[in-house]
């Protein structure tokens, strides 16, 4: 018997060893970041290193639990292993604080941002921190769909042109992906104009899907914004630009069909996240270009606003602030295209899709918002908002989150919660002109947000 219990013990000493050295490593990740030559091994990283950084107290929880069953099974009084981790976890309990600090800096950096847009109304704002209830209680809580809302799925944007080229070209399950989700308040009707959120999905332009959406969609449906949800083809034997001219067909729906479930087709506004972010800009910062929109050249495809977040901005690269060859991907995966990456042509190429480049003229409003550990480099976000500034009279707001990583907004978290209140009143503030005339007595939908509850703007 004696001896099965000590077999058991070094079950669970090895076992926490284990965990305790997987925490420690991605704690680290988590706490410095994530840049290696390989784009795979990034990703992994960045979605471990998001459960660490956007759910610290989860996991430092977790290994209280482990750490207390150890103790109560006497395993820590026989094993040196396990003391020995016990140890090295002190080293990740202080890095997981660190995190949760992290996270809550944000409140002061949204906080900033938003009295930064609402300058003229000499408004201060105020979110709940960590001693507020109301944090507490929405921590206790995170997770949230929209309520209220009618859902209508996998409508096509194809022509029937448009369509057999595809089926005869990739397979009918590629026209399958040329469809949208619209997502449409229960209180809004055809024809009641309100703002519309394109949004395109991330993935690396070869994966993804629509469905894939973070909780400022949540948001914006509570705030009786039209949300269409894209989806683009993945794999083509065209390659890329096929995403973004079915980005710019599904534009091309939005402005014949929007009316009917009570978007205006002429206030619309185009997000995404990661590879979505890059075609969000792209389509913004190329309206009416009849290179996108063959067939559709006297379609209106400009768009009122662009928000991009974690977004794929300079495919070039010049300054190689990324540590993956991210050119040679593009070139040969998305674009498909032959020869060397660095060659003049592909170069060239290269910067005809960088929104980093295409920025000149344009007189679309721009939100960008970036972690400063995003595995698409923050120097690559800051040199675009200052290319911006430089070559185009519109206006461009930039949000840089701390401790934030590839994606992070497509996780509930603090960081999340005050980044999408952030993104939502830049939305309001600037394309939503019903909300923001209402008399004093009529309710503000822009103040009420239906992902928090958190927080009121005291007048």
């Amino acid at each position: 018997m004696g001896l099965i219990i000590s077999l058991v013990r070094s079950t669970w000493a090895v076992s926490y060893a284990a965990f305790s050295l997987t925490s420690f490593i991605f704690t680290g990740f988590a706490v410095f970041g994530e840049r290696t030559p390989n784009r795979a091994t990034n990703v992994v990283l960045s979605l471990t290193s998001n459960q660490y950084s956007e759910f610290p107290l989860i996991m430092f929880f977790l290994d209280l639990l482990f750490q207390s069953w150890l103790s109560i099974t006497g395993t820590f009084h026989v094993s040196p292993l396990a003391r020995f981790f016990s140890y090295v976890n002190v080293i990740t309990a202080a890095g997981i604080v660190y995190l949760f600090k992290r996270s809550l800096d944000c409140q002061d950096v949204v906080e900033n941002f938003l009295g930064e847009i609402s300058k003229e109304n000499k408004t201060k704002f105020k979110l709940p921190g960590v001693t507020s209830p109301k944090f507490w209680k929405q921590f206790m809580n995170p997770f949230h769909w929209p309520r209220n809302f009618t859902l209508n799925e996998n409508i096509p944007y194809w022509t029937s042109k448009e369509q057999m080229y595809a089926m005869h070209t990739d397979g009918w399950e590629s026209v399958l992906e040329m469809a949208v989700d619209v997502y449409r308040p229960d209180n809004i009707e055809g024809g009641h104009d309100r703002p519309v959120l394109m949004y395109i999905h991330g993935g690396g332009w070869t994966s993804g899907s629509k469905s894939l959406l973070g909780p400022l969609v949540t948001e914006m449906i509570a705030q009786n914004w039209v949300v269409v949800a894209v989806n683009h083809r993945l794999k083509t034997k065209d390659g890329y630009p096929t995403q973004l001219i079915d980005c710019k067909r599904a534009l091309r729906w939005i402005k014949e069909e929007v009316q009917t479930f009570g978007g205006d087709p002429y206030n619309v506004v185009v997000a995404g996240d990661s590879s979505g972010g890059q075609l969000a800009a792209m389509l913004a910062l190329t309206p009416n270009d009849p290179a996108y929109q063959h067939g559709f050249e006297k379609i209106d495809t400009s768009v009122q606003g662009c928000l991009v977040q974690s977004a794929t901005l300079d495919l070039v690269d010049a300054n190689d602030y990324s540590a993956a060859n991210g050119r040679e991907r593009f070139i040969r995966e998305v674009a498909l295209r032959p020869g060397f990456p660095e060659s003049a042509e592909n170069v060239a190429f290269l910067k005809e899709h960088s929104p980093l480049y295409k920025v000149e003229g344009t007189n679309v409003p721009f939100l960008v918002v970036q972690g400063d550990l995003d595995i698409c480099p923050v120097e690559t976000a800051r040199d675009f908002v200052k290319e911006f500034r430089k070559k185009s009279a519109a206006s461009i707001n930039y949000l840089e989150i701390p401790g934030g990583h590839h994606c992070f907004e497509m996780f509930s978290s603090p960081r999340t919660w005050y980044t999408t209140i952030a993104t939502a009143e830049w939305l309001n503030y600037n394309f939503n002109q019903t909300d923001r005339s209402a008399s004093a007595g009529e309710k503000k939908i822009g103040r009420v947000h239906e992902l928090v509850e958190w927080w009121h703007e005291d007048n």
